[in-house]
């Protein structure tokens, strides 16, 4: 088999083009393990689209990312990557793959299967729930008000939230098997649910980063800065698959550093990945700011470096207060940051930490993972040491995303 792989699609072999739909041929080149691809020259009439690779079709999702109603990003997950392949980190040329994709200025119905989840559930006065793609605050009052505290995401293999308060920390829900099931759980999962199989949180999370989370820095005290003074929040689903989910955290008029900024932290999840990539976009004066970002100290544990930009934390803790219903659960953190970005690498009593600026642009982009002893997928000892985590792979080649071209 030849290391690098180029599939060139045939017309004989695609669907062919209605009188509707126009077609477009790309090649795609994957630097990493990572496969979820991302196409941006989605045309602005376009209200569906079909992909396809070598004559069969590949699942895709349109998102509208700002709201203006018109589809900016055609995304989908690839699954054809060579067994074995680990990537250019790992001394691998990286594999090149065509697709051909199908616009429509209709929108087209498409039977794909739903793989990952995104919701959010406002608490009416009546202690009802109500589910709402948006909510929006300029009190630190949110928290309280939404069920499981903020928006929460999930793929077949793992499940996250995000705080809607001054931290903006995310938590990690196991899962002992691959499928959906945040929709009856809602996270807190029955007894009887328990027993069948659910999964459950499995990490408190305290004050600490948590995992992923992008704070301030006080660097006289040497600690993080929680999101305290700001004139407006707002947590919104963007998108909720079938492909992906895509979650908006917002600050506005955050008054840090003797500055008033604007942050969106974006989650995106794929189906498929139990790893989030977190794209940290910083409105303001910010060049010469500090920010932190990392893996919480994990009670009975360790953390290792793999590599500068890497850090992982594994633990074994109670990931609730009560400790007669709730076993301890054995956990293990991975963020990766971009190693260009870092300024220091200075630890604080709860976390992990390394110290960032951010691009010319404003960005801070990160990964993270979260990964327990329960999950069915796992062996316990690929990941319960530094070593182990090691030999899962070479995560800061994650931050290598697959290239896309459009060919003519």
């Amino acid at each position: 088999m030849k290391r690098t792989i180029l599939i060139l699609l045939a017309l004989s072999v695609v669907a062919p083009v209605s009188a509707k739909g126009r077609k477009a041929d790309y090649r795609v080149t994957f630097p990493s393990r990572d496969n979820a691809v991302v196409i941006g020259d989605v045309p602005a009439w376009a209200k569906g689209a079909a992909v396809f690779c070598d004559g069969r079709e590949i699942p895709s999702q349109l998102d509208d990312l700002d709201g203006d109603g018109c589809y900016e990003e055609l995304v989908f997950v690839y699954e054809g990557l060579p067994l074995g392949f680990r990537g250019e980190a790992a001394g691998q040329p990286p594999v090149e793959v065509g697709f051909r994709v199908l616009y429509f200025a209709e929108e087209r119905a498409a039977d794909y299967p739903v793989r990952v989840n995104a919701q959010m559930w406002l608490k009416n006065p009546d202690k009802s729930l109500r589910e709402v793609a948006a909510a929006e605050s300029d009190k630190d009052d949110m928290y309280r008000r939404l069920h499981h505290h903020g928006p929460a995401f999930e793929s077949e293999l793992a499940a996250y939230r995000v705080y809607f308060d001054k931290k903006q920390s995310i938590d990690t829900y196991g899962k002992k098997r691959p499928g959906l099931e945040l929709r009856e759980t809602m996270w807190y999962p029955t007894d009887e649910q328990l027993r069948a199989g659910s999964g459950h949180d499995n990490l408190r999370v305290f004050g600490s980063i948590s995992v992923g989370a992008l704070k301030g820095w006080d660097d006289r005290r040497q600690r993080m800065v929680h999101i305290t003074e700001m004139n407006r929040r707002e947590a919104r689903i963007r998108a909720a698959g079938p492909v992906r989910t895509v979650v908006d955290m917002r600050v506005e008029g955050w008054r840090y550093g003797g500055r008033e900024l604007n942050m969106t932290s974006r989650y995106i999840l794929y189906a498929g990945h139990q790893d989030v990539q977190a794209e940290h976009r910083i409105e303001g004066e910010c060049r010469d700011l500090l920010f932190t970002t990392g893996v919480m100290k994990i009670r009975d544990g360790f953390t290792a470096t793999l590599r500068d930009s890497v850090l992982v934390s594994t633990g074994c803790d109670y990931p609730e207060n009560d400790s007669v219903k709730w076993e301890r659960e054995r956990m293990a953190l991975v963020t990766v940051v971009p190693g260009r970005q870092i300024v220091s690498r200075t630890d604080d009593a709860a976390s992990h930490l390394v110290q960032l600026r951010p691009d010319a642009g404003g960005r801070i982009d990160c990964r993270f993972w979260a990964f327990w002893r329960k999950n069915g997928w796992l062996r316990s000892e690929d990941w319960e040491s530094g070593a182990g985590l090691a030999s899962l792979g070479d995560w800061a080649s994650y931050l290598s995303r697959p290239r896309v071209e459009r060919l003519k």
